[in-house]
């Protein structure tokens, strides 16, 4: 086994040019919910975080502990083991 150093960074470190990428990575999977109009019929609403502000963004990276590398590309999957 080998060990590499990572250097991860919260959504809010990041420069614009690496948030615009969390921000494609992000909306491959956008938030899909339901909610009824004012006659009570369901409605199925998609949302991209592309038409999100940043503050929302930030936000759902840090509940969901999203990690990124500098250029924007997730790292949070990682695992740190220690060794025995």
């Amino acid at each position: 086994m080998k060990q590499i150093k990572v250097n991860a960074y919260e959504y809010s470190e990041l420069n614009q040019d690496a948030k615009h990428e969390v921000v494609h990575w992000l909306d491959q999977d956008p938030l899909d919910y339901e909610t009824e109009d004012e006659h009570g019929n369901t409605i199925r609403e998609i949302e991209y975080f592309s038409d999100m502000d940043e503050e929302d963004i930030q936000d759902h990276c840090k509940i969901n502990e999203y990690l990124f590398d500098k250029y924007g590309k997730c790292v949070h999957h990682l695992e740190v083991k220690e060794r025995e």
